[in-house]
């Protein structure tokens, strides 16, 4: 059995920032909060806490469309 994804394009944290006209730190605490949804992948090193977080192109525009004013 197969298991496919369909996220589109990944963007980084920087990207995403970007794209939105805010700070890295605003986008993870963003992430963090729940408001916007990431995709995390492990990297090597370190204690554990150390993520690489990376957000679909289309979670992006789902909270661009939830907090349009």
């Amino acid at each position: 059995m197969e298991a496919t994804f369909d996220y589109g394009r990944l963007l980084s944290i920087k990207e995403v920032a970007a794209i939105l006209g805010v700070g890295r730190d605003t986008v993870v605490r963003l992430i963090k909060k729940g408001w916007l949804r990431c995709i995390e992948f492990p990297t090597m090193g370190g204690r554990g806490k150390n993520v690489r977080r990376l957000v679909p192109e289309r979670y992006v525009r789902e909270f661009i469309e939830r907090f349009k004013k």
